[in-house]
């Protein structure tokens, strides 16, 4: 959601609607559903993760069966990759966020875009920017719910944060998370409470 927030232009008032103060993951795909709705005369395009998608997509299928068309962006960093960055900048190991760094019998992934098919919605996977927008122009011309899936990096992220009160242990043996404990007491010093 932060990249959204970075780079994404909002050219009017009620254009852009994001769970990210919120951090309901999940919120994603029923809110795309529920602003096409809401507007249907707009091109809805949701950015969902392949974590939060995994958490709520039933509406992908609600979306089909109500001709509810939306475009969904699928960022597929392979976990969820904001919840891993969040951890280890407050000083944390990577910790069950990536599917490549959790406890699994047996790792698979999810094609994405079959899954979305199952429901009944068209969809593609791309490998590059160039094929996203060759997508997006199909998605656009298509006649229900469309799906792209593209794989993102799991450790690169734009550039420019803000801080964000989220706790931090104030008792670890791990010097990183001892000096996020610090950085987050000067961070709260400067919060606007109220605000």
């Amino acid at each position: 959601p932060g990249e959204l927030c970075k780079n994404w232009k909002t050219k009017t008032v009620g254009t852009f609607d994001c769970e990210f103060g919120f951090s309901c993951m999940g919120y994603e795909i029923a809110g795309g559903w529920g602003a096409k709705m809401a507007d249907p005369s707009r091109d809805v395009i949701v950015f969902v993760g392949d974590g939060a998608y995994l958490m709520l997509n039933s509406d992908v299928y609600s979306s089909v069966l109500t001709g509810h068309k939306m475009i969904i962006i699928l960022c597929d960093n392979g976990g969820f990759g904001v919840i891993n960055r969040l951890q280890n900048f407050k000083g944390s190991a990577s910790f069950n966020n990536l599917l490549e760094d959790s406890k699994v019998e047996h790792l698979e992934y999810v094609d994405f875009v079959q899954h979305a098919k199952s429901m009944g919605a068209l969809g593609e996977q791309v490998e590059s920017i160039s094929e996203l927008e060759a997508a997006f122009k199909r998605a656009k011309l298509a006649d229900r719910t469309y799906l792209i899936s593209i794989k993102v990096q799991q450790h690169q992220w734009t550039p420019g944060d803000a801080w964000w009160d989220v706790g931090v242990p104030e008792v670890s043996q791990r010097k990183e998370v001892r000096q996020a404990r610090t950085d987050h007491s000067e961070g709260q010093k400067k919060q606007r409470i109220g605000v």
